[in-house]
């Protein structure tokens, strides 16, 4: 009987390297790894409603409403994955300790390198990446409103329509990033993988401190 169970609970995908929040909470005993792979909303954020991806790649799969604000780490889930939005102090709550977010060390436009671990590697479009603004509240949950309004690097295949060029459109194992050059102090990077073929996206976050 555990293996049928086993099975069905393998969903989609993960980053394994660097440590996310999920991955944080993997480590405390407040999620399985299969719950973590299914960070799943909504393709079109920033945006608040359901529709057509933008342009030049209106031909993907329409969007589905994406996370609600409060909600947006967990990729819009409201059950144990909400624990994923946590601000520190209602993370200590949950753990009956006080407990913070851990940090990443990062410079002002480095590299950062990512891993993924894929159980269903969908036809990807691509990669968006949003980090908090300047004099954001660590003490609210990450709402569109606590972050830059425009994802500051987007990794995208460029291949239209998408279901001509499916084989190609690989969600990758390894990609990276450049930081903003602009930044210090702590952050929160939400970095959203976009799938051509549905309407939705798997949302990851990680708390970064600025040197």
């Amino acid at each position: 009987m555990n293996q049928p169970q086993a099975q069905t609970q393998l969903r989609h995908g993960r980053v394994t390297s660097p440590a996310s929040r999920g991955a944080v909470a993997i480590e405390q005993g407040l999620l399985g790894a299969w719950q973590v792979n299914e960070m799943e909303g909504g393709k079109n954020f920033p945006a608040l409603v359901a529709g057509p991806f933008p342009a030049p790649y209106q031909t993907d799969s329409a969007s589905v409403a994406p996370p609600a604000d409060g909600y947006i780490l967990s990729g819009g889930k409201t059950d144990a994955r909400d624990c994923v939005n946590f601000t520190n102090e209602e993370l200590s709550k949950k753990l009956n300790r006080p407990f913070a977010w851990p940090l990443l060390n990062v410079t002002p436009g480095q590299v950062l390198e990512v891993t993924w671990e894929y159980t269903a590697p969908h036809v990807t479009r691509g990669y968006s990446w949003f980090i908090t603004k300047d004099g954001w509240d660590p003490k609210q949950r990450i709402s569109r409103a606590q972050l830059e309004p425009k994802s500051f690097f987007d990794d995208f295949y460029t291949q239209v329509p998408y279901y001509s060029h499916s084989e190609e459109m690989k969600a990758k194992v390894n990609h990276e990033v450049k930081l903003p050059g602009n930044k210090s102090g702590h952050h929160v990077i939400v970095l959203v993988w976009i799938v051509a073929n549905t309407g939705n996206a798997f949302y990851q976050a990680f708390d970064v401190d600025f040197k």
